[in-house]
């Protein structure tokens, strides 16, 4: 099946242009960052809603590592309320993944420590607080994580963040008349997605940036709690996918355009050598097209594609050694009943444990059928993964890097091989449109990882 199918009937026009400068979030060293959980106000239209951020009204800073980092950050939670803070694609200690179970309490404080023990990648954070993640990402709580290598510092390709290296968070918000993005999902919403009529790039509604030409480099978040949003450019501009959720793809991909499911990322490179302007466009499944980003080239700086190498080998150890085949199947029984092999998520129980150092394949398939037809994803903690296959075929080249996130359509069948080392302790694996997680499609599991 041509995924791509599922969205080709979007073709709402965009919104008008707010002619303001696109917002860069702070880049700040990860190493030992201190992050406020705060409340604040977004203006819209006028008009302000109320909001979370990190360290600000809406989002977070950008947090930035470097292979073999070790991190101390420091969290402040000063919120009326709970919440926890994941580091969603990071390889770290359950203790610090910040799931559920790390829960920082209203007025708390929080201290994760670890170190950076995978390549370079396009990551992000956000909450994960059992049956709340989506109402506190919805008001604003998300921010990028940038890791860098050796390898990526030594690419020919832009990397002077916030100028030729641009961070780009997609969410859409439902505004109402008073500008105000109130989170109170009916039951349509919490089965096929809470979409919403306004498109918010870094917080703003359709900014711009203005470049000196050459090549760009997009880092692009699908933020939304549920939307399936498609990438392309407005003149049909052909760009390069460079790298996936986890890193560098093994062959980069030139595509006109792309999908993303909630929680997955993709690195982009366009070429902007040619005076004028264009728009980055951004399709919600269900809901229509917007205009994400103006981008105006006085054409001045050239580039070439031609130069451009990112590739890099991905494989997952010992994955000529397989060890369990497990299975999962994610379904929906309407009425809140969104379950991974017939159970919702239970914080008492383990579903099951997880020999440390040995490769597994997974197969996920989504069941949803008929009248129930839904979009699910699936995400796991701690490791990337890598696609074996999508209904039997190969995956495309964009789709065979570092996954940690996989969009499933109704009926299909994806089947990965991944590897938990260097950690023991407790996981999730769930579903990333975050209405279905938060209401019971999630599960747990634990690592255990042979001694010496």
């Amino acid at each position: 099946m041509n995924r791509l199918i599922i969205v080709i009937f979007l073709i709402c026009s965009g919104i008008s242009v707010s002619g303001e400068s696109l917002y860069i979030p702070e880049l700040l060293d990860g190493t030992d960052a201190v992050l406020k959980i705060q409340e604040g106000k977004l203006e819209l239209d006028g008009s302000q809603s109320s909001t979370l951020g990190y360290n600000g009204n809406y989002l977070g800073p950008t947090l930035r590592f470097f292979q073999g980092d070790w991190a101390d950050i420091k969290v402040q939670n000063s919120l009326k309320e709970e919440t926890t803070l994941h580091w969603h694609g990071m390889h770290i200690p359950a203790e610090f993944d910040g799931g559920p179970h790390q829960v920082i309490p209203a007025g708390g404080n929080w201290n994760p420590r670890f170190q950076i023990r995978q390549n370079a990648a396009t990551l992000w954070y956000h909450p994960h607080l059992m049956g709340k993640t989506a109402e506190q990402v919805y008001k604003g709580l998300a921010g990028m994580i940038i890791i860098e290598d050796d390898f990526s510092k030594n690419l020919n390709i832009p990397s002077d963040y916030g100028v030729d290296d641009i961070p780009l968070i997609l969410q859409d918000r439902r505004v109402d008349s008073s500008g105000q993005f109130r989170y109170r999902p009916a039951m349509p919403d919490i089965m096929h997605g809470y979409s919403g009529n306004v498109l918010l790039t870094n917080g703003q509604v359709y900014p711009e940036i203005e470049t000196e030409g050459g090549i760009i480099r997009f880092r692009i978040l699908n933020g939304s709690n549920s939307s399936l949003m498609r990438i392309r450019f407005e003149s049909g501009k052909t760009f390069r996918v460079i790298a996936s959720d986890g890193g560098f793809l093994p062959v980069s991909a030139d595509m006109d355009e792309i999908i993303l499911s909630p929680g997955e990322r993709f690195e982009l490179l366009a070429d902007f050598s040619q005076k004028g302007s264009d728009s980055l466009i951004c399709d919600v499944l269900n809901v229509g097209g917007f205009k994400a980003l103006q981008i105006e080239s006085s054409g001045r700086k050239k580039g070439s594609m031609e130069e451009v190498n990112t590739n890099r080998d991905f494989i997952i150890p010992g994955e000529t050694d397989i060890g369990e085949e497990r299975y999962f199947k994610m379904e929906t029984g309407g009425m809140r009943n969104f379950t991974i092999n017939s159970r919702t998520m239970d914080m008492k129980r383990i579903d099951f444990e997880v020999p440390g150092g040995q490769a597994e394949v997974w197969t996920v398939e989504n069941v949803s059928r008929g009248m129930m037809q839904i979009l699910h994803s699936f995400h796991v903690h701690d490791v990337q993964f890598r696609i074996i296959d999508i209904d039997g075929n190969p995956p495309p080249d964009h789709l065979a890097g570092p996954k940690d996130t996989v969009f499933i359509l109704p009926g299909e069948t994806v089947r990965f091989i991944l590897n938990f080392q260097d950690y023991n302790g407790i996981y999730m694996y769930h579903c990333h449109f975050l209405e279905h997680e938060d209401n019971g499609m999630m599960g747990q599991f634990e690592v255990i990882q042979e001694a010496g």
